[in-house]
Parts: structure tokens; C-alpha cells; sequence
């Protein structure tokens, strides 16, 4: 495995607040234990605002926004920031989270929102580890800033 070079310590990271939160930003994180693979998602509605005056061609205009942040982790039953998800899924709580695409490093960029875990799926198999698949979705809107 490599050591160095232009992908070292590009890790990503999940962190999620240790207690019901209502702000991102003055949160206490902790990090989710051996997240893979997570995505941040955010859409945007649009509604069809066509006139008399549209030429014969629709028009849209933006409305609502949503976001939602996907990601698998290895389960560990002793991992904290993993049991952090279980109880905020199990007690329906709003958290805050944060994504670091690029791991904690300074400068680099985050997400951070406050949301819900919609879904917290767990695989088995016979010839794999254990893993968790996750969904939150945001509620309120978030932040993309400097760490």
C-alpha cells in the first residue's frame, strides 16, 4: 500500500454530533469509524414559470433544495461515532454532521448541516465483513467552508 505521493492522507471523513444538536456549527463532532465511500448529494426543484411572454419556450425557476450525505462503514460494535448513528436513527434526533471529502486537514474544504439518519442498513454475507450502509438527509440548509 502507498505511503506517500499525490493521493496520501486523502482520506474522507463523517463526523457526527455527540447529542441532539440545532446548530452545525458550534457542535461537538465525532468522527464515524471506517466510513467507505461517502457522497454528499444536493438537488434542486424547479417550477415551471412559462408565460405569454416565454416565446413558446419553457421556463423554469428554482425552488426547493434538499441534501442528503450516503455512505458504508465496517461495522465495529465498538466504534463511538457508529453508535452515535444507531442512537440518533433509533431516537428520530436531528444531529449535525459534517463531511470532509478530503479528510482533516487545514484549509481543505467541509459540508457541515444538521439532518437525520433516514436509513441505517445492515449487510451480512457469508464471505464479507459486516458493513452498514447510511443515509442522512439534511434538514435546514448547510455549509460549505474552510476547516
Amino acid at each position: 500500500m502507498p505511503t506517500a505521493g499525490a493521493f496520501a492522507a486523502r482520506l474522507s471523513e463523517v463526523a457526527v454530533s455527540n447529542a441532539a444538536s440545532t446548530d452545525y456549527t458550534s457542535a461537538t463532532y465525532v468522527a464515524v469509524e471506517k466510513v467507505k465511500n461517502p457522497n454528499f448529494r444536493g438537488t434542486q426543484d424547479t417550477a415551471e414559470a412559462s408565460n405569454n411572454d416565454s416565446g413558446g419556450n419553457k421556463e423554469f425557476v428554482a425552488t426547493w433544495k434538499s441534501a442528503e450525505i450516503t455512505f458504508e462503514m465496517v461495522a465495529d460494535e465498538n466504534a463511538t461515532g457508529q453508535e452515535h448513528l444507531w442512537t440518533s436513527w433509533a431516537s428520530g434526533e436531528i444531529r449535525a454532521f459534517r463531511l470532509r471529502p478530503r479528510g482533516d486537514s487545514s484549509g481543505e474544504r467541509q459540508i457541515r448541516m444538521l439532518g437525520t439518519v433516514t436509513n441505517i442498513e445492515e449487510v451480512m454475507s457469508d464471505t464479507d465483513v459486516a458493513r452498514y450502509r447510511v443515509t442522512i438527509q439534511r434538514t435546514g440548509t448547510q455549509t460549505r467552508d474552510t476547516q
